[in-house]
């Protein structure tokens, strides 16, 4: 199903803020508060929207240190490492690219000595995966869950 102009709306207001209610959005666009509730339903149903979620400021946890890491695989341990990988805690998203990019992952970190310890202590051990450059995150210049994504 294609989005319409009412769709592309509601996931705009409730991008902006999660908790907005159905009557707010219903008075926003013109719609009654079941219509919103059931295009939400069916937008969750369909896989548009793919879930609500608080998003944390990483640095008000104590999570000083966010990197980008990518690191060269060897893909016919793709498999194994993504089931290893989907179980650390540090990282935040992982993605394997085409080409000679192999892995790139974004990690968050208390400091410098648990990133070290997370390089040399837990990617370090899995097979499959080799040399890693790593570069630390000075500014956060724009992220999906801080600007509106055009929908």
């Amino acid at each position: 199903m294609k989005l319409d102009e009412i769709d592309s709306e509601i996931i705009s207001m409730l991008q902006e803020d999660g908790r907005r209610s159905f009557s707010d959005i219903a008075e926003a666009v013109g719609r009654t508060e079941v219509t919103i509730r059931r295009r939400v339903q069916r937008l969750k149903d369909e896989g548009y929207i793919k879930r609500f979620t608080v998003v944390l400021d990483p640095m008000k946890i104590g999570k000083s240190i966010r990197a980008i890491i990518r690191v060269k695989t060897v893909m016919k341990h793709a498999t194994a490492v993504s089931k290893k990988l989907r179980k650390f805690k540090e990282i935040n998203e992982a993605y394997f690219l085409d080409g000679a990019c192999g892995l790139i992952m974004m990690v968050t970190v208390d400091d410098l000595t648990e990133l070290y310890q997370f390089l040399e202590k837990r990617l370090g051990t899995i097979e499959g995966l080799g040399d890693a450059e790593t570069c630390i995150v000075l500014e956060e210049v724009k992220s999906v869950f801080s600007e509106d994504t055009g929908v």
